[in-house]
């Protein structure tokens, strides 16, 4: 490997010129701006060229830069070497494009991560130029009112010998400035000083503004490929309004006038950096993707994959928070019932498959309960679910299966089934009783009526003593209210700006049910009642469905069912 200067431009161009990648980080001004901090090597073969960027000891490659035909050749190649010198394969940084081409050739052999933090940010071109629109109003009043203050600020470009030290000057002053300087933002200056002293080299453009005779901004931008400009540095004074508005126009009327899109690189996953750059209003993002060496591992949880699979959790899972995600997990998650795929001992999916007990036609039948079933994110769409719930179902061969049953369509295909139902009632308060029943607080009662509640079916889940015990924490940590009923039943429910809505609705006799409803007439919200299919309220009523098994051949309808929890 070679490392990478900037003599090196011309021999490395042709390759370039082949890939014709849109990423701004194919970009030799974007290498050259930061090779301080990624240290790139490079080596030229027959029909590629390959760079390693080497980052604060981590090694991986950018997408190797050659026509498609020869894509295989030079992953082939980047792969051999990588084992050959024993360090992980990594293509950090690669378009969709690209992804979608290798796919198909390295399926069994790849993994690819989604990484929307390096996206870039592709706009208009006319749109940020000339301001015009609705979408840019609030940009172009921010203009307006520079003008307005700076009626005689003048434009140029900016000559690198006779201006660099007022650049420096200028930067040192912005940057110094800002209370939280980040090692990245010290990078960043390194950068903008290599690129200006190397102005003689390199192909970009740079100009600044002056009020009164003193530099207050100035910026630098470069060609891309798919006639696009790269905005690789803005640099402003932040109490002048409408300062950067008025720097990125006067660029885009004084260069590049044949290109059509602006390309503003990546948000870091910086959320207040995101916001900023959505504000303009992209036209489209360029995906990007990590790229990794398939060593797949699947099989029971250890200790050591709690962390991850809590984080895990807490990710796929936005309704849950920090209460009920450590109330699950301290009394309730097994590593014995938790499967996990993982790569390079890198947690990817979780499944979790709990024992329940099931009275079916009144036989007590141990079966289990499929929950907690999560990607992450960056990796959803290229079947390691398939493959772990695949993996799942043989060991748990000939068991009656059960989950809960939120996309139906994706469980079909591994023989699952709908097998509860429930109801969903808006309910019409007007119809229902004005003299409900008031409520009590015997909780002891709650056992003795769900278990007479559930003679009515035949197939129901048996709530044991462990449940019981947590069932009050449990709804607590919900947030979900309980209303127990002397001789009528109980249910829970919770409530917010529009609605109260009910969870769980156990109840005694027919009667009950309106009684049970009427604590709510008065109430001026909306009364939503999740129930089983045999009741019968006045209201608009939807059917759900609640569960799936692998032992019903078809979805099957069937009043006679009831389960109604989640865990």
């Amino acid at each position: 490997m070679k490392e990478l200067k900037l003599d090196d431009y011309s021999i490395i161009k042709p390759y370039l010129d082949l890939a014709n990648y849109e990423g701004y980080n194919s970009n030799f001004v974007t290498m050259m701006m930061w090779n301080h901090e990624y240290h790139i090597q490079y080596e030229i073969h027959e029909h590629f060229v390959v760079m390693l960027h080497n980052y604060k000891g981590t090694q991986f490659w950018a997408m190797p830069f050659t026509s498609p035909q020869y894509y295989r050749e030079a992953i082939d190649y980047m792969l051999e070497y990588s084992h050959k010198n024993q360090f992980e394969f990594i293509i950090d940084c690669a378009i969709d494009t690209f992804v979608e081409y290798i796919k198909p050739l390295y399926q069994d052999k790849l993994l690819f991560a989604r990484t929307p933090e390096n996206d870039d940010y592709v706009y208009d071109r006319m749109m940020l130029q000339t301001l015009s629109g609705k979408k840019m109003q609030k940009r172009r009043n921010h203009y307006n009112a520079f003008l307005k203050e700076n009626p005689d600020y003048i434009y140029r470009d900016l000559d690198l010998v006779n201006d660099f030290n007022m650049i420096l000057e200028c930067l040192n002053r912005w940057e110094s400035e800002k209370e939280d300087l980040s090692e990245s933002m010290t990078s960043e200056v390194k950068g903008i000083m290599y690129l200006l002293s190397s102005r003689h080299m390199l192909e970009f453009e740079v100009g600044g503004i002056f009020i009164n005779g003193q530099m207050e901004a100035f910026i630098i931008a470069s060609r891309l490929k798919h006639s696009t400009i790269q905005i690789h540095v803005e640099k402003a004074n932040k109490d002048i309004r409408g300062l950067y508005p008025a720097i990125l126009k006067e660029m885009l009327e004084h260069h590049f006038p044949d290109e059509q899109y602006v390309n503003r690189e990546e948000d870091m996953g910086l959320e207040n950096l995101k916001k900023s750059k959505l504000s303009l209003h992209p036209i489209k993002m360029i995906e990007k993707y990590r790229i990794y060496e398939k060593d797949e591992y699947i099989g029971q949880a250890s200790d050591d994959d709690l962390e991850s699979i809590i984080h895990l959790w807490k990710d796929n899972f936005p309704d849950e928070t920090e209460e009920t995600t450590n109330y699950y997990f301290q009394y309730l998650y097994h590593k014995e019932y938790t499967f996990v795929l993982k790569n390079k001992n890198h947690l990817i999916s979780m499944l979790q498959i709990v024992p329940i007990s099931i009275q079916i036609h009144n036989q007590i039948r141990e079966c289990y309960f499929i929950l907690g079933v999560a990607t992450k994110k960056n990796f959803e769409k290229q079947g390691y679910m398939k493959k772990l719930l695949q993996f799942v179902l043989e060991q748990y061969n000939n068991q009656i299966i059960y989950l809960q049953a939120y996309h139906p369509e994706i469980y079909k295909p591994f023989g699952f089934n709908a097998s509860h139902y429930h109801q969903k009632i808006a309910v019409d308060k007007e119809k229902l009783i004005q003299s409900p029943c008031i409520p009590i607080d015997d909780i002891s009662l709650l056992k003795d009526y769900y278990e007479a509640f559930v003679q009515q079916f035949d197939e129901y889940r048996i709530r044991d003593e462990y449940y019981w015990k947590l069932f009050i924490q449990r709804c607590l940590v919900f947030l979900d209210n309980i209303l127990i009923f002397k001789d009528h039943g109980y249910l829970i429910y919770h409530e917010n700006d529009e609605s109260i809505e009910i969870s769980e609705f156990i109840y005694l006799t027919k009667d009950s049910i309106n009684i049970m409803l009427s604590y709510f007439s008065n109430s001026t919200k909306n009364i939503i009642l999740e129930c089983d299919i045999n009741v019968e309220i006045e209201g608009q009523s939807s059917l759900i469905i609640t569960m799936m098994s692998n032992q019903v051949k078809l979805d099957t309808f069937d009043k006679h069912k009831y389960i109604n929890e989640i865990y």
